[in-house]
This record gives structure tokens, C-alpha cells and sequence, in this order.
């Protein structure tokens, strides 16, 4: 069943808003059950549940980062039941990143694009997400 383009969008809007607002349980909410998720930089093999997989990580973000937040630069109806989407994710770091990258409290952007499958129930089911890992890396690093 193809749901409306407004509508995916609208809980598309949703999800990034409440991860802005760190609300981890609203963002599992609007997942399936058995939802599912894959985080390229991590390998072309890893897919992993969202409950007790996405969620942590989500959930982790929000936690090291106090001021994370996301802004939804554009969004785009796919085939079928499918959204692709272009943020940047990010906040302020906590010590100078190596290569000039960025200086501790620096407020830091990192684009990401996302493809989220929707279920005929309006929910998540699917979700890939890319993004510069280089630079991820490089803030990781100057956090040790």
C-alpha cells in the first residue's frame, strides 16, 4: 500500500525533530517492531535492529553531545514508501579535533543522508544512513 507523500514526510519531519529534542523512546516509537537499520560507514553487513541497536546508538549521540542537534536540509519522495533525506547532524565538541577539523567548542556539522523505508502501517521499517566518516573519526579521536 502507498502511503500519501505528505504523510511520510510529515513523520519523517517528526523523527528528525524529535531526535533533535533527544527523545530516543518518540524515535523508536515511530519504528516497526522489527524495524531495522544500517550505518554504512560501519560495513555493507551491518544491519542491526532498531530496538537494542539503532536506538543505543541514537541514544549515545544524544547523551555525548548535550547540545546535538539536527537540521533537515531536504527531504525527497522515493519509490514506493521511501524518503531520502539530506541533515546535518551535530553540536559543539569537546577538544581540538587533529587536522585542524575543527577546536574544542567548535559547534560542528556533519552532513548525513538517510533513506528510510516506511511499512503500510506508517512506520519505520527500514533506515540506511551515510555519512562522512573522516570527519567522524577525526572528533572521536581528539575526544581520547
Amino acid at each position: 500500500m502507498q502511503i500519501e507523500t505528505k504523510d511520510l514526510k510529515a513523520i519523517t519531519k517528526k523523527f528528525f525533530a524529535v531526535y533533535g529534542a533527544h527523545d530516543v523512546e518518540a524515535m523508536t516509537a515511530l519504528c516497526a517492531d522489527d524495524a531495522k537499520g544500517r550505518y554504512a560507514p560501519y560495513g555493507r553487513e551491518y544491519v542491526v535492529p532498531v530496538r537494542g541497536g539503532l536506538n543505543a546508538f541514537w541514544k549515545g549521540f544524544t547523551q555525548a553531545v548535550p547540545d546535538f542537534h539536527v537540521e533537515v536540509v531536504e527531504m525527497l519522495q522515493a519509490e514506493g514508501n521511501a524518503i531520502v533525506v539530506q541533515a546535518v547532524l551535530g553540536g559543539t565538541i569537546s577538544a581540538d579535533a587533529p587536522g585542524g577539523i575543527a577546536k574544542k567548542g567548535d559547534d560542528i556539522g556533519i552532513p548525513h543522508a538517510y533513506i528510510i523505508r516506511y511499512n503500510a502501517d506508517g512506520k519505520i521499517s527500514y533506515i540506511d544512513c551515510y555519512w562522512d566518516n573522516t570527519s567522524i573519526n577525526s572528533i572521536k579521536a581528539s575526544a581520547l
